[in-house]
């Protein structure tokens, strides 16, 4: 047959052989020979499987390109499939609300993330939607990427606050070797510098290093001696177990998401917050002031921001961390919005979160429209806007709208599709994108801001106490039995803390004395250790009301709770100032 004879196979690899063998030389071409396609499949395949003689099998394939299952509406195989999770209210018709139990819903074939019931309704919302769909595909796309690392277990995270940052290096797994980083925040005589977080991930390194430990403490005391100075901690560990409790919370209910591990770890942490005492500002500590160093969020922001809906409905809902939704300086709905969470964000304001709740670790208290805008979340700033009743006009402390905010604090935002987004629905509602006119409107609106916060506070407070069926009760000390505010005890006493924030001391000193009665008739024994901090919440707010009759409530209260054994060392205290202040106002004093 043709160039048979002239073509050794021992030049060519095998696949340059067949396609050698497939064509003609100029000499067979000129004498019209023509391949001798049976002797050709005998050489090629040694005596196995004939090659086809049709044309088609002589289809040179494009190096590289490879037989796959095209990927189109009907193929479910080859769509992007949700992590499992709790079924949320987005999983409708973006444009006409059809849910799907009513009709079979299909995705946006750019983003795979909003849902549409026909191909009608598709259209409708494409000129919307088409300005945040870039955004969305490269969320998608990211949080595939995080899904292949966690397969592997391994991960890293980067945040950052109004008031510093934190990292997380994260490697489980025998071998594995982690660490923390906080920068902008030490906390009780802590140094800056690399240490082991515990002495429990101290010998856990010990076993893992072996002999090289040594140096690795030596290389340790090098790198903080470097750190000298600054507001930067490094804490190594081998396992999230080594960590103290308060951390194994945190970290549970942010990045690592693991709701199991942070409901073990919740009984310590209280504990912890139970034998700590006063705050510098002779507060008593609650679940909210538990933070990340450095990063400042507590677990119910960092839960939200990270978008763990399973964990923030959790912390919500459980009577022991339910205080961080009505907190001044807690921003849940904020870092939500800041991250996209829309559901979350929805969820925290039914269960009575203040949307409007901003402070200093939202980058200067920066409002959550700010936010989200500057992030170039679209939807969710008519979130905000459209349903929570913000104002668009809005400016921070700068004097900022939400249109210059976004140009100052996004150097890129011209090249985001979801900041141009926002920039023109702000542009479309009137913001002119121009700085107040002057210093003194912005301060002005600054103190209207602090004032407008703290009523929000009392407001959210006393929208907590009617989702959870209770009414406040101004009755100075009264014993009525009309109703039993035990099931709503923790919604009451933030009333109380909301009208003390706004010195209204005469209001929260009969909410406070309400619910110490409750408190101690609904504990097991007279003198349980949870009625000492609203005593001590009640004792101030009387002796703060400054009249003489509340002077001799707050002594005599002081004096009933120093009586009872287990008494923490505050209400000694408070004993020593409420008798102060009576000596100083000329009343006699006397002890029973």
């Amino acid at each position: 047959g043709a160039c048979l004879q002239e073509l050794s196979a021992d030049n060519f690899s095998k696949k340059q052989w067949q396609q050698k063998q497939r064509r003609r030389c100029k000499g067979c071409t000129d004498s019209g020979k023509d391949v001798d396609v049976a002797k050709l499949n005998a050489i090629i395949n040694k005596g196995g499987e004939q090659v086809p003689s049709n044309a088609s099998s002589s289809t040179k394939k494009k190096k590289g390109k490879k037989n796959k299952q095209p990927i189109f509406a009907g193929n479910t195989d080859g769509r992007y499939q949700k992590n499992d999770g709790p079924k949320l209210a987005y999983n409708i018709c973006a444009w006409c609300g059809k849910t799907e139990e009513q009709v079979k819903l299909m995705t946006c074939s750019g983003c795979e993330n909003i849902y549409y019931c026909s191909r009608v309704c598709q259209k409708a919302a494409h000129p919307e939607h088409k300005l945040v769909c870039g955004k969305l595909k490269e969320d998608r796309k990211n949080t595939k990427k995080e899904r292949k690392v966690s397969k592997k277990g391994n991960f890293s995270i980067s945040e950052a606050s109004g008031t510093g940052s934190f990292f997380l290096e994260y490697h489980p797994g025998p071998g594995g070797f982690s660490f923390l980083s906080y920068t902008g925040e030490l906390r009780r005589g802590e140094e800056p510098g690399q240490f082991f977080a515990t002495d429990a991930a101290e010998e856990g390194a010990k076993r893992l290093l072996g002999q090289k430990f040594p140096l690795f403490c030596s290389t340790l005391r090098e790198e903080s001696l470097k750190l000298a100075g600054t507001l930067k901690r490094v804490e190594m560990f081998t396992n999230v177990d080594e960590l103290h409790a308060i951390d194994q919370f945190l970290l549970a209910c942010g990045p690592l998401n693991d709701i199991q591990r942070a409901k073990e770890a919740l009984p310590y942490v209280l504990h912890q917050i139970n034998i700590s005492g006063l705050k510098p500002d002779g507060s008593i500590a609650d679940i909210g002031d538990i933070t990340v160093r450095g990063y400042s969020l507590n677990a119910l922001e960092w839960a939200s921001r990270r978008g763990n809906f399973e964990i923030a409905e959790w912390l919500a809902t459980d009577s022991r961390t339910k205080v961080m939704l009505s907190r001044s300086d807690s921003a849940p709905v904020a870092w939500a919005c800041y991250t996209n969470r829309v559901e979350l964000a929805r969820m925290l304001v039914k269960r009575g979160t203040d949307s409007h709740a901003t402070y200093s670790s939202v980058f200067d208290h920066k409002p959550p429209s700010h936010l989200a805008g500057e992030n170039g979340q679209l939807l969710a700033v008519k979130f905000l806007i459209e349903e929570c009743g913000h104002d668009i006009h809005e400016c921070d402390n700068d004097g900022q709208d939400i249109r210059v905010s976004l140009r100052r604090n996004n150097k890129v935002w011209a090249s985001s599709a979801g900041c141009v987004a926002v920039d023109d629905y702000a542009k479309s509602k009137g913001v002119l994108g121009e700085m107040s006119a002057t210093n003194k409107k912005a301060k002005a609106a600054r103190r209207k801001k602090t004032e407008q916060s703290l009523d929000h506070k009392l407001a959210a407070a006393l929208r907590q106490l009617e989702i959870a069926g209770g009414r406040e009760d101004d009755d100075n000390g009264s014993d009525d039995d009309e109703a039993d505010p035990g099931d709503y005890l923790n919604e009451l006493l933030a009333v109380a803390d909301a009208r003390y924030d706004l010195g209204q001391f005469s209001k929260s000193a009969s909410i406070y004395y309400k619910g110490y009665h409750v408190a101690m008739h609904k504990g097991s024994c007279i003198n349980d250790p949870a009625i000492f901090p609203i005593a001590h919440k009640m004792i101030q707010s009387f002796a703060k009301a400054g009249e003489e009759s509340d002077l001799k409530w707050a002594h005599g209260m002081a004096q009933q709770n120093v009586n009872m054994p287990g008494h923490p060392a505050y209400i000694r205290e408070d004993l020593k100032e409420v008798e102060r202040i009576m000596t100083k106002k000329g009343m006699n004093v006397e002890r029973f």
